[in-house]
């Protein structure tokens, strides 16, 4: 018996340094670690991290699912994964909230707005969303940063609403509409 490779993702849109692929079921492992990576655990305001059989079974459902659309983030140049960005679509008012997890060995590179854009054009140009927001800690600075600068805007506040390292924190609300993207250059 041999062991096939694992499939090279294919780029459904690029940007600069980034590109969004279909999330793939052999990459489960490395999107469960992403994920329970204390630091991810504690930015999602989190208690602890969801069990290996909790997150396969979310994964292969969300896969048959209208509703849901994970993304790999991968390099443009060589097709690293470097993260996962999600649309969870709510049919009923067209709109979508969006999670971003990028893999701890790839923070720090300012991949989040990229990613954020890429995933923010699909929604509006390919989706044809009208909407999408997200829910962000306060005291995670580089995540409001890099969604700001992504396009999205402040919607709200939810006082006290979650815990950052033991202590409780103000929840924000951002969202995007197309009109907030930035004009891309031609």
């Amino acid at each position: 018996m041999t062991n096939t490779p694992c499939a090279a993702p294919v780029a459904l849109c690029s940007g600069e340094r980034l590109a969004l692929a279909l999330a793939r079921e052999e990459m489960m492992r490395d999107y469960h670690r992403w994920e329970t990576d204390p630091a991810t655990v504690v930015g999602f305001g989190a208690r602890w991290p969801v069990s290996w059989e909790v997150f396969q079974a979310r994964f292969r459902s969300s896969h048959t699912a209208s509703h849901y659309q994970l993304f790999e983030v991968i390099t443009a140049e060589s097709a690293i994964p470097v993260g996962t960005a999600a649309l969870s679509v709510d049919q009923s008012v067209n709109s979508a909230e969006y999670t971003l997890v990028i893999a701890p060995e790839h923070r720090g590179r300012g991949y989040a707005t990229e990613a954020t854009s890429l995933t923010l054009e699909w929604a509006f140009t390919i989706a044809s969303l009208n909407t999408v927001w997200l829910e962000v800690l306060a005291p995670h600075t580089a995540a409001v940063h890099a969604y700001l600068k992504a396009g999205f805007r402040d919607a709200g506040r939810l006082r006290s609403a979650a815990l950052w390292h033991g202590r409780r924190v103000d929840k924000l609300l951002l969202d995007c509409v197309p009109g907030d993207l930035p004009e891309k250059k031609r």
